[in-house]
């Protein structure tokens, strides 16, 4: 740690000698070395394998989607002044193709992996205030596979060892710590896909594909917002799908509205959520909204023809 101060108070005395007026982006500084993160799964490992050691960020304003954020001059100085900067990869940081920052300060934390990579169709769409946005070619929430999660969690841990050596014995006790934590979320949500399993489903956004293809869920996506009555065309469409796939059960990203239910309740489909957690949660934490999208999991199941006039 004293390492830590004496460089937080050099970079204070550089900062008055050199008479320039210096503003800090985001939270005021704390004398700990500052890590930002490019979504709210990985500030939360990172926060969980270095507390109390370092000032994990992320600079995405509430409310917007991490996966389509675009930072501020503002927020490229900060990310070039920061300790480390990790990333989710898989295409995820569409924004990097513009910003020049420090390879040896970036942590892609899926490149491990990278083998493991979904490839999908290239698709852009509009909705809400934000306007059009792109799904790249390749799927990139990579943590809702949680056995993958936890390789993302390792790879924070081995670049915070490496940047700072002498509390590798720390960093790694509470990586172990997160890791069991993971892995008994991983096994709950696979016991709860298996008593389901075979059971059709749709995924109101192309976001799942890793949670797809671990859990082994039996799922088809379609383009649909919350909060947005879908067109004509994209009911005539959803009518089509399900007569090569009967589900009764959509799975969403928040709670779609209650017109959307209503409507699709007219079809035999009923709705829950099953939040990615992208960006950081109103309430809780990363493990607790898992928790809760384990709850909801839980009412699709082998008898929901049954429960779908519920």
């Amino acid at each position: 740690m004293k390492v830590w101060k004496w460089a937080a108070v050099l970079s204070i005395l550089l900062a008055g000698c050199s008479g320039e007026d210096v503003t800090q982006t985001g939270p005021e500084p704390t004398g700990r070395p500052v890590v930002f993160a490019s979504n709210y799964p990985l500030q939360y490992f990172a926060q969980k394998i270095s507390a109390p050691l370092a000032d994990v960020r992320m600079p995405v304003p509430a409310g917007e989607d991490p996966a389509f954020w675009v930072p501020t001059p503002e927020d490229v100085v900060a990310l070039q002044k920061a300790d480390l900067v990790i990333l989710n990869g898989a295409s995820y940081e569409s924004w990097l193709n513009n910003v020049s920052l420090p390879s040896s300060r970036l942590v892609d934390t899926s490149e491990g992996f990278k083998e493991q990579f979904i490839a999908q169709e290239t698709t852009t769409h509009s909705h809400g205030p934000d306007g059009e946005h792109e799904h790249s070619a390749t799927a990139f929430t990579t943590w809702l596979d949680l056995a993958l999660a936890i390789e993302q969690a390792r790879a924070i841990k081995d670049a915070f060892s490496a940047r700072w050596p002498e509390h590798k014995g720390q960093f790694e006790a509470q990586f172990q710590q997160l890791a069991k934590e993971l892995a008994a979320l991983d096994a709950e949500i696979s016991q709860t896909a298996k008593a389901a399993a075979g059971v059709p489903v749709l995924f109101s956004h192309p976001v799942y594909q890793y949670f797809e293809r671990r859990y082994q869920v039996n799922g088809r996506s379609v383009h649909w917002e919350p909060d947005e009555m879908p067109s004509e065309s994209m009911w005539q469409e959803l009518t089509a799908l399900l007569s090569s796939h009967p589900a009764t059960w959509m799975i969403w990203e928040g709670e779609p509205s209650a017109d959307i239910s209503a409507k699709l309740a007219e079809k035999g489909i009923q709705s829950i959520v099953f939040a990615p957690c992208g960006g950081a949660p109103d309430a809780g934490d990363f493990a607790s909204v898992m928790k809760l999208n384990i709850q909801a999991l839980k009412a699709v199941g082998p008898d929901a023809a049954e429960r779908k006039g519920m």
